[in-house]
C-alpha cells in the first residue's frame, strides 16, 4: 500500500495512475472528494482531508509500505512561508508517528541551497525536515516544469508574447510532470532508492526556445519572449492579483535562474534526462487560442 499526497494534480494523479496500473493498492489524498473520484474509479482508495490536520494525515499513512509527498501551495492559506511551514512540519511529523519506511519527496533543483532561491528555500527546508526521519527518503529535484507556462496563457494570447524576468540567454532544464510522475512511480514501486535524483528533462532550453515551440501547437504561431525588467514585472504580477510575498518569491527565484546558482550537480546522463519534449507536452494540452 502507498499513499498518495496530492492525487488530484499533475504529479500525484499521474503517480497514482501509475500505481494503480502497476497492481499497487494506493491511499489517494487529496482535498475535493469530486476531484478525487477519477482516483477511485482507477481503485484507489479516496482519503479527503486537509494535510496540514497531522492526526488526518497520520492515519493516511498508517501501515503503508511507502509515500509520494509534496508540498502544495494554498492560495488562499494566507502568507506563503507560514503556510510551507504548516504543511511541511505536518507531512513530516504524520510521516515520522506512522513510522513509514520509504518516501519518495517531491523537491527541486536549488532545494540544497538554503536561501537566494525565492520559492525554492522551503523545499531546503522540508528536505532537512525529512531527512532527519528514521526511513529511506529518495528526493526528486526535477528542473523547471513545462506546465509553469500554463498560467500565463490567456496572456500570451492578449499581448502575443511570454514575459517574465528570466534572461532570454539562459538555458534551463525543463521537464514535463508526467516524467517526474514517472520516475516517483518507479522509485515506490522498486523501495530501493535513496538520496537525491535529479530529472532534468530531454535538455536544457531557454524561454524563447520553449515558447517558440509550445506557441504553435497552442493556437499561437510567433509567440515570442519579453524580458521585463523586475520592477515592471512586479507591478504587473500584483496587478493581476499575484499576492505580494509570492512576487518577490518569483522575482528572487527567476534572479537565481539568472545568476546559475539554481543548476544540476549530477549532469546529464541517462538517469537524470527524462523524455518528453515540450512538442509532446504541448500536443498533449487541450488548450487553443
Amino acid at each position: 500500500m502507498i499513499t498518495v499526497l496530492g492525487a488530484t494534480g499533475n504529479t500525484g494523479g499521474r503517480v497514482t495512475t501509475l500505481l494503480r496500473e502497476a497492481g499497487e493498492p494506493v491511499r489517494a489524498v487529496g482535498r475535493s472528494a469530486a476531484r478525487l473520484a477519477e482516483a477511485g474509479a482507477r481503485g484507489a482508495e479516496p482519503w479527503v482531508g486537509d494535510i496540514t490536520d497531522t492526526a488526518f494525515l497520520t492515519r493516511a499513512f498508517d501501515g503503508v509500505d511507502g509515500a509520494y509527498v509534496l508540498m502544495p501551495l494554498d492560495l488562499a492559506g494566507g502568507g506563503y512561508a507560514g503556510q510551507q511551514e504548516r504543511v511541511g512540519t505536518s507531512i513530516t511529523a504524520a510521516l515520522g508517528a506512522a513510522g513509514v519506511p520509504y518516501v519518495v519527496a517531491l523537491s527541486s533543483l536549488g532545494a540544497e541551497l538554503p536561501s537566494g532561491t525565492g520559492f525554492l528555500s522551503s523545499l531546503y527546508d522540508q528536505e532537512q525536515r525529512l531527512g532527519a526521519l528514521d526511513a529511506d527518503v529518495l528526493f526528486l529535484r526535477p528542473g523547471l516544469f513545462f506546465e509553469s507556462f500554463l498560467p500565463s496563457l490567456d496572456a500570451m494570447r492578449e499581448h502575443g508574447a511570454h514575459a517574465d524576468s528570466i534572461e532570454p540567454d539562459v538555458a534551463l532544464p525543463m521537464i514535463a510532470t508526467r516524467d517526474v510522475a514517472a520516475a516517483a512511480a518507479e522509485a515506490l514501486l522498486a523501495r530501493d532508492r535513496t538520496g537525491v535524483r535529479e530529472l532534468l528533462g530531454p535538455r536544457d532550453m531557454t524561454v524563447p526556445e520553449a515558447v517558440a515551440e509550445l506557441g504553435p501547437r497552442i493556437g499561437l504561431p510567433g509567440l515570442g519572449y519579453v524580458r521585463m525588467p523586475d520592477e515592471a514585472l512586479s507591478d504587473a504580477l500584483v496587478g493581476a492579483g499575484l499576492p505580494a510575498d509570492l512576487t518577490a518569491l518569483h522575482l528572487a527565484m527567476n534572479a537565481a535562474f539568472n545568476r546559475g546558482v539554481i543548476r544540476s550537480h549530477a549532469g546529464r546522463t541517462a538517469d537524470t534526462t527524462t523524455p518528453t519534449t515540450v512538442a509532446e507536452f504541448a500536443d498533449s494540452l487541450e488548450v487553443r487560442a
